[in-house]
């Protein structure tokens, strides 16, 4: 086994606490790399514009990656302690969640930030500023642990497909080694996010309507975060940054990112059908538009009954098809 992707059904029959730490730390070591190997001495040979833009912003984004895993390290363990004795189980999994993120999410995180900056730095464009990097390290805000969980994985789809585009469109082979090697990290870090956004439900820890409200959140065409700085209404952060807030995407400007590396046609389509595929395994209640996630995410508001969740999904589906037919 490599991620338990149904945490409480291991737990249930027999695991311990540490069975599972251990398990992520076997993981860990199969799958970990050098950041010094893949570089080693080689040189850029063929960097375009688009690579400079490309590493412009994930060499940003990752510096983001440590409050965020700070936070769900310190709160996983404060919350893990708060419910020890009303509900042990759900307290076992903040502790597992709560353990991998310090341990292996940041760890795994660092040769990300490690690697881009290294590799941008080597296209001409120059560090990025002190003041900046510990900008990016202001501490995030408190939040329902079900739903920092989806917000992460839904920020780690976002940098899954974006990566892929980049590595897949560089004609320059260690722009492309690098970006793929980080785009498999984010692939697992995804899936464990998931699996303890499940294991909250399971546990029950918390009802499903948190979950699906940030999935709605994240994809809303209203002003969802996956539309980043393209909003036209923007929230004035204090203290911390959102790096999908900081795209860059001015006509005029040397790093913008195009539109079809971030919502246009078969890049934006991933990351909506990523997030649908997410949804149904964390909750198990399939949805394949905004229109269906909304439906759910409404009916969970009444009920946390997955079933009654689906029916409504299901029925505003059929009505919509009699619609148009």
């Amino acid at each position: 086994m490599l991620i338990m992707t149904d945490i409480v059904k291991e737990l249930r029959a027999g695991a311990t606490l540490t069975d599972v730490l251990r398990a992520q730390h076997s993981y860990h070591e199969q799958r970990r790399w050098s950041s010094d190997e893949i570089f080693g001495r080689r040189r850029l040979t063929n960097a375009g514009q688009t690579d400079k833009a490309a590493l412009w912003h994930a060499a940003r984004a990752e510096l983001t990656t440590q409050p965020a895993g700070i936070r769900l390290a310190v709160d996983g363990v404060k919350l893990a302690n708060e419910i020890r004795e009303s509900n042990p189980l759900g307290s076992d999994v903040l502790h597992i969640a709560a353990a991998w993120s310090a341990r292996y999410w940041l760890e795994e995180e660092a040769h990300h930030e490690i690697s881009f900056g290294r590799l941008m730095e080597m296209t001409g464009i120059e560090a990025i500023e002190q003041e900046e990097v510990v900008e990016c390290r202001g501490p995030l805000p408190v939040d329902n642990y079900a739903r920092v969980c989806i917000l992460q994985a839904c920020v780690e789809i976002e940098a899954c497909v974006s990566y892929q585009h980049a590595a897949r469109t560089s004609k320059d082979e260690l722009v492309h080694d690098v970006f793929h090697t980080v785009m498999k990290d984010e692939v697992q870090h995804r899936q464990y996010f998931a699996a303890f956004a499940k294991a909250l439900l399971d546990s029950g820890v918390y009802p499903v309507k948190d979950v699906l409200s940030m999935a709605y959140t994240w994809i809303r065409p209203d002003g969802g975060e996956t539309f980043g700085s393209t909003r036209e209404a923007q929230t004035d952060r204090k203290g911390f940054v959102n790096w999908w807030e900081r795209v860059r995407t001015d006509e005029e400007d040397e790093f913008r990112l195009a539109d079809d590396a971030l919502h246009e046609g078969s890049v934006h389509a991933r990351k909506l059908s990523s997030v649908f595929a997410l949804v149904r395994e964390v909750t198990g209640i399939e949805t394949r538009s905004y229109e269906d996630l909304k439906r759910a995410y409404f009916a969970s508001l009444r009920t946390n009954d997955v079933d009654r969740i689906r029916s409504a999904v299901s029925r505003g589906t059929r009505s919509e098809a009699a619609l148009a037919g």
